[in-house]
């Protein structure tokens, strides 16, 4: 039976990485990318148009959504939804689930497919396409030049040389053989089952082969001042009041003596702006341990290692 790769994202916003991200994708060597766009449609309806003539031998699908309200509760439904519209019922299907600040990546920038194909000798015979599931670590990246904020569509950020902050998550965002018997939790990013929402844990033998070929999610999570103002700012979001961009914002009402682009340039430096947590806390109080706050607050002391041009494929 064949094998089909296909890439699935929901967006709203992130004009200045989206492309870079979707343009990764493909050049990666899936075959099908499912781009669901919430609210603002325009840009990445040009995205879109943009990759189709580029890569007419891809299958490019686009769904714009409204909602507006309960999106939050209903987000897993619209990527597991597109799943079972899109994907082909005569093969099987390799499925990855990604942000638009996230790129899928292997050593020395390897394809989808050199995988799949080195895992299919390492394992081999239709039983073992069951035991393909991974959850990759999550690894923040931060560009070492600075890149305007702008509407890109070009791929700068896929040009550009990184440090690595090392990995902040080991078991992160899924990449698996698409079953019935599962669906893809989008807080998690695990495969649920239907049945009792009981977890699929990946095997040891099978993450062991992934960390040889060094398979990981680079994450963007900071990439100019612009837009971590925007992140911080009072746009409106697609979830709920809860959600951690107002929790991220809150933080600066109450701190005012916190400048926000110091913050930022904290966080961006090429060296970590303070030896430990605890010198950080001292600074900043304890207001900096919120959750959502640590993710930010981890780059200040986080040890930096030279990757250079990360995002570039093997061939280029």
């Amino acid at each position: 039976m064949n094998i089909e790769f296909t890439a699935i994202t929901m967006v709203r916003g992130e004009e200045d990485v989206v492309y870079a991200s979707l343009l990764h994708h493909l050049r990666i060597g899936f075959d099908r990318l499912i781009v669901i766009s919430h609210i603002e449609h325009e840009f990445l309806r040009e995205c879109v148009a943009n990759l189709r003539d580029r890569f007419p031998e891809k299958e490019i699908a686009f769904v714009e959504i409204e909602d507006e309200q309960g999106f939050s509760r209903r987000k897993a439904d619209y990527i597991n939804g597109a799943l079972e519209l899109y994907l082909k019922k005569d093969c099987y299907n390799v499925v990855f689930g990604f942000d638009a600040d996230e790129f899928l990546t292997f050593r020395k920038g390897a394809s989808i497919k050199a995988f799949y194909t080195a895992f299919a000798q390492r394992f081999p015979g239709e039983d073992n396409l069951k035991r393909f599931y991974f959850r990759l670590p999550w690894i923040n990246v931060i560009c070492q030049q600075k890149i305007a904020y702008q509407r890109d569509l070009q791929g700068k950020l896929l040009e550009a040389e990184y440090w690595s902050l090392g990995e902040q998550a080991s078991d992160t965002k899924a990449l698996f053989v698409h079953r019935q018997s599962h669906r893809l939790h989008m807080g998690f990013h695990w495969l649920m089952s239907k049945k009792d929402d009981a977890p699929l844990e990946p095997e040891a033998e099978i993450m062991n082969f992934a960390r040889e070929w060094e398979a990981c999610i680079y994450h963007l999570p900071l990439r100019s001042v612009e837009q971590f103002f925007e992140r911080i700012g009072n746009y409106v979001s697609s979830a709920a009041k809860q959600e951690k961009h107002n929790r991220l914002s809150q933080f600066f009402i109450d701190n005012p003596h916190i400048n926000r682009q110091h913050f930022f340039e904290m966080c961006v430096a090429p060296e970590p702006s303070y030896s430990d947590y605890e010198e950080l806390r001292r600074q900043m109080g304890p207001g900096i341990e919120e959750m959502v706050l640590m993710a930010f607050t981890k780059l200040m002391v986080k040890p930096r290692m030279d990757i250079g041009k990360a995002l570039a494929t093997a061939d280029e």
